[in-house]
């Protein structure tokens, strides 16, 4: 892993502020995490029984992010794409 550059969320804030800090927070963490990794090993499961791989997790967390936001902050219909 590389030299950590997160900015954590502020302390104080509006709440989009706060909610924007929180998601760039985690993005970057998980970023990071995949940082340097090949296609295989971000393909790879991380332990049985689980099948979940950090490219499964980006996935998932991209989707719900855009599902959520779809919903909630412009009133769509967002269905799930996986």
């Amino acid at each position: 892993m590389t030299t950590d550059h997160r900015i954590g969320p502020p302390a104080f804030g509006s709440e989009r502020e706060t909610l924007r800090a929180f998601l760039d927070y985690h993005r970057t963490t998980l970023a990071m995490k995949c940082e340097g990794l090949t296609d295989e090993e971000l393909r790879r499961q991380s332990a049985p029984p689980s099948a979940l791989s950090l490219l499964g997790l980006v996935r998932h967390l991209a989707e719900v992010e855009r599902a959520w936001f779809r919903r909630v902050f412009e009133d769509q219909d967002a269905p799930m794409v996986w």
